[in-house]
């Protein structure tokens, strides 16, 4: 790992985290619009994918992970695995991506020839290219499939790579700011990333995220995370402590 994400660790972890709930906000709406309408949106894909002079979301996610989770000094199991799920789940939307253009842009163009008088020989072409078409439309089915596996999968391991680690600060920041976000996508599984990570003390993920917020020097947003923290638990010592001292 090099020195300086072993340096930022902490604040790597909580961005590959980010990214992901991010990355996965945008693919559930294309999973919900593929069931309602039988469609993915090009342009949707290519801004989560980009160019390599211009990298989307899911390029940048598996960038980061590579850097985090390759060659890590404790060499965990669950962070190798997730950095090979993020990688896969990379190359999975990049295909679903190509497979989306074609789709969108050059079905509509077989669909307007066919409408044409053609020949007994070009129809029959017709037959055949249409054939060839429609297995892209059994592509995107299976990638879609493969990506909803992937993001699943990626869900269960970051519960178990955060497992335990309930001092770590920028990570209870970001499920202190981003609450309604994190519960969308873990979804079911939400409760279980809480108790992996804070036990039976689920206070305590606001109560770090105020640390956090005041280090940031932003008093209000600390109290509020503060104020969260005592409606779980009124006799937190340690929010009480925070209430105290800094007189909210």
């Amino acid at each position: 790992m090099e020195k300086w994400v072993l340096k930022n660790r902490e604040a790597f972890e909580r961005d590959v985290l980010q990214d992901y709930c991010l990355a996965s906000d945008q693919l559930f709406e294309q999973f919900s619009r593929s069931d309602d309408t039988q469609t993915i949106s090009f342009p949707v894909l290519r801004a989560l994918v980009g160019e390599p002079w211009n990298k989307g979301l899911l390029w940048r996610l598996k960038d980061k992970a590579h850097h985090l989770f390759l060659g890590e000094p404790d060499e965990s199991p669950a962070g190798r695995l997730l950095d090979w799920t993020l990688g896969y789940t990379f190359h999975e939307a990049l295909k679903l991506m190509e497979d989306a253009h074609q789709r969108q842009y050059y079905a509509p163009r077989l669909t307007e020839i066919g409408a044409m008088a053609l020949s007994p020989e070009i129809a029959g072409m017709m037959h055949s290219l249409l054939f060839i078409q429609e297995g892209t439309s059994e592509s995107m089915q299976r990638e879609t499939a493969r990506l909803a596996a992937l993001l699943f999968y990626s869900r269960r391991l970051f519960i178990l790579y955060f497992s335990g680690k309930a001092g770590h600060r920028p990570l209870a920041r970001f499920l202190n700011d981003n609450e309604a976000l994190v519960r969308r996508i873990f979804q079911e599984d939400y409760p279980f990333l809480m108790t992996a990570v804070y036990g039976d003390e689920p206070e305590r993920m606001h109560i770090e995220a105020a640390h956090s917020l005041l280090e940031s020097a932003r008093k209000q947003a600390a109290g509020e995370a503060v104020m969260a923290a005592l409606s779980i638990n009124p006799a937190s010592r340690a929010a009480l402590t925070l209430r105290e001292a800094h007189g909210w």
